[in-house]
């Protein structure tokens, strides 16, 4: 939940800083200036592209949370603005000089908006958002040349507060409340951080994501029109929906292009009892999409290739001994109106939607509608991926509107849905959304 996310980038951010710890003893403090002025340096070169998994340990819990971070510092001298895009979870926030908006993939009627006075930079996005634990947004985005922040023997840092360095190998240093410790690679980028108080540890690993497509900042914007606005941050919910996680999907009656029947029951079914036998889920990926413009191509492509990819890696699993390998069918399937379920209408769109999934031997049909995909999946305007498992109850959606989804994140995610212990019908209560919750949101352990 969006509130739950807000809760743990506060509680990070707060306890990381509650109680005083003594620095360490001094180490190398004249590489210092060279290695702060590299890591700014990779951090305001260009636009950079990361995936951060934060984990917080405190005496009783465990919490984890996944962010996705884009960032460019902008050059004034070739006019290339400042801009920022953060998705934690369904949440996704974009800024742009002195404004920031933000939305919810499962959400497409409402929007938050706040003016960043100043311009974009750590101080005004600390306005208008829960103080985030992510340093790369100072490194990036603190409005001061870099040779002056370099040559300070403190710094401020998002999350940490201000830090006085120690040493350059690692780099590290002390705020007046938690020690700091920061890991780069021969790019001088971080790979992992960790700030620390006797309170609380925050841990962060940090992976780049380096494909073209992610670092290109003019696909960064989110749209807001038609949009309404909501007063704060936290009242960005997702929509309503008549299907939670956990309950029976209603029937969506497929077809094949021919507009023979096609079931879903059957296949799930012939799935489950493939040799060898599996002590697992058995589950569908529905890629659903709704024929017509502005179809996120991009999305849908990277969501069936990593959903392939995904399905064959478990298939090889099973094959392999591993008997707890999940089992998942995966589907491209247009979203069609009863009216729309014509033979010319269906080759025309399917040679549409054909293109955007490579031509996969298996393209569906449901006459189910718009409306019948937004019962089970409330906000979606053109794509979104169902999860389904084999007695037709609903593990997850994955919203791919509004949202710069990769392959890898999109594995990740799913293979953590379809792993999960399978609860048996006695023990479920249908309709339970805390026993299934899904991924996307914060984790505690």
């Amino acid at each position: 939940m969006l509130v739950s996310r807000l809760t743990f980038a506060l509680a990070l951010s707060a306890a990381a800083c509650a109680v005083a710890q003594p620095a360490s003893p001094p180490a190398d403090p004249a590489q210092v200036p060279t290695a702060v002025a590299r890591m700014l340096g990779a951090y305001r070169f260009g636009a950079i592209a990361e995936r951060v998994s934060l984990t917080a340990t405190d005496a009783q819990h465990q919490v984890t949370s996944d962010v996705t971070l884009r960032v460019d510092a902008g050059d004034p001298r070739t006019q290339r603005p400042r801009r920022l895009r953060l998705e934690m979870g369904r949440l996704v926030i974009y800024a742009q000089d002195d404004r920031l908006v933000a939305v919810h993939t499962q959400n497409d009627e409402q929007f938050f908006e706040a003016t960043l006075a100043g311009g974009l930079t750590p101080a005004s996005l600390a306005s208008a958002l829960p103080q985030m634990p992510l340093p790369q947004l100072g490194f990036a985005l603190d409005p001061r040349p870099t040779e002056e922040l370099a040559i300070e023997p403190a710094m401020q840092v998002t999350g940490a507060g201000l830090v006085t360095w120690s040493g350059a190998q690692p780099l590290a240093g002390a705020a007046a409340d938690a020690r700091a410790e920061f890991i780069t690679n021969t790019d001088s980028r971080l790979t992992s951080y960790t700030i620390a108080s006797p309170a609380l540890t925050l841990s962060a690993t940090v992976e780049p994501l380096d494909t073209p497509d992610a670092k290109r900042a003019d696909l960064w914007a989110v749209d807001v029109s038609n949009r309404t606005p909501v007063a704060r941050l936290t009242d960005l919910r997702p929509l309503p929906g008549d299907v939670a996680i956990g309950d029976r999907v209603p029937t969506l009656g497929m077809h094949r292009h021919d507009l023979s029947g096609w079931s879903l029951t059957d296949a799930l079914r012939s799935l489950a009892e493939e040799p060898p036998k599996a002590n697992a889920m058995t589950a569908a990926a529905l890629i659903c999409v709704l024929p017509g413009e502005q179809i996120p191509a991009r999305n849908v492509l990277a969501a069936r290739r990593a959903l392939d990819n995904l399905s064959r890696e478990f298939a090889n699993q099973r094959q392999a001994g591993i008997t707890t390998a999940p089992r998942l069918l995966v589907l491209s399937v247009g979203v069609l109106e009863l009216d729309q379920i014509a033979p010319a209408f269906i080759r025309d769109t399917r040679q549409q939607l054909g293109a955007i999934s490579e031509d996969t031997p298996l393209f569906l049909w449901t006459s189910a509608g718009r409306a019948t995909l937004r019962r089970i999946a409330p906000g979606t305007t053109r794509a979104a991926v169902l999860i389904i498992d084999s007695e037709h109850r609903l593990r997850a959606v994955l919203p791919l509107d509004n949202t710069l989804t990769d392959e890898m994140t999109i594995a990740r995610e799913v293979r953590a849905i379809v792993s999960e212990r399978l609860i048996e019908e006695s023990e479920q209560k249908p309709g339970d959304a805390d026993q299934l919750k899904g991924s996307g949101d914060s984790e505690e352990k």
